[in-house]
């Protein structure tokens, strides 16, 4: 399908698409995708519309398909649709849906197409990455302290706190990981409890697993360098490099206060052997090797994560109260 540049500014408004990804429209989206948010561009179809609008004309509002219209004729697999992130559900009924937008689909495609995603060049991943993660650090500016309910929580409490939940439970690949991916820890880390409509988890893009797996993915993040972070909606295990929630902590200058920390590393000098092993784990650089035998810490850049804590072979690091 050759697109004009007509038809591609009207696609690119549609569906919110920035100029980052204007000229991706052939890689991100399907012939018939692209067809259909022209469709929904040019008021063809209107929105919300009926789960079953690939079997009825365009804007064919009838109660039943034997009474639809005779629109021209809408090429569209909703359920697939749903799974891709192009369109949104309206409400838990699951009767109409509206189109996504790229923010959200972008969210959902680096996620579940990860292996096609990771073949753009890694200057244009740089640059959506760059637009995604500025539209989600304005989302922060919402008129309250701290922005979200996010708390950064070591190890014991946050398995303590997995067992004790109740409610369903999903593992996804990380998002901030999929974007920029290129800091080499493990994507499929990020736990969560979301499974309302427009979710991964309704999406079909998550895997129910129970208590006991979430919290030894936890135990596995931690052997594996990841800070573990905790929302009502679920659980992060992060990196420094590409986590939106520290990339936007750094943004804030707020370390400490958000997301927010109970704890903070208590370092003695004493017992420290000088390995250097807290330097290598530690993703916010509170430690700096000074000597073959001497490091020294900056606990003003602790977050209170203790993953440094966790492999110090002398016990010289210890996690204590923070005090504000």
């Amino acid at each position: 399908m050759a697109i004009g540049a007509a038809e591609r500014a009207d696609i690119c408004k549609a569906f919110e698409i920035p100029p980052e990804g204007a000229d991706l429209l052939e890689f991100f989206f399907t012939e018939q995708e692209l067809k259909f948010i022209l469709q929904i561009a040019s008021g063809e179809v209107t929105q919300p519309f009926p789960a079953d609008i690939g079997r009825r004309g365009a804007n064919d509002r009838s109660d039943t398909v034997s009474d639809a219209g005779s629109g021209s004729p809408v090429d569209i697999d909703v359920p697939a649709e749903y799974r891709r992130g192009l369109i949104s559900k309206t409400d838990e009924t699951g009767a109409f849906y509206r189109l996504n937008n790229f923010y959200g689909f972008l969210d959902a495609f680096c996620v579940s197409n990860h292996d096609k995603y990771s073949t753009l060049p890694w200057e244009k991943r740089v640059s959506l990455d760059d637009w995604y993660f500025n539209a989600y650090v304005k989302t922060l500016d919402n008129g309250q302290w701290p922005p979200t309910a996010d708390t950064v929580v070591p190890l014991e409490e946050m398995v303590e706190g997995i067992l004790a939940d109740p409610r369903p439970v999903y593992l996804n690949y990380c998002d901030c990981r999929s974007l920029t991916g290129e800091c080499g820890l493990p994507r499929r880390t990020c736990i969560t409890y979301k499974n309302g409509i427009n979710t991964f988890a309704d999406r079909g893009l998550s895997e129910q697993i129970d208590a006991e797996r979430a919290a030894d993915i936890v135990r596995q993040a931690e052997k594996d360098g990841l800070m573990h972070t905790r929302a009502m909606g679920g659980i992060c295990n992060c990196c420094g490099d590409c986590c939106y929630l520290f990339r936007a902590q750094r943004v804030l200058n707020s370390i400490g206060t958000w997301p927010a920390s109970a704890w903070i590393v208590s370092f003695d000098p004493d017992k420290c052997i000088g390995c250097g092993l807290c330097k290598k784990r530690c993703h916010l650089g509170v430690f700096t090797k000074k000597g073959p035998k001497e490091v020294s810490a900056d606990t003003s850049r602790c977050v209170g994560c203790g993953i440094c804590t966790s492999t110090c072979p002398k016990g010289a690091l210890t996690l204590i109260k923070r005090s504000f």
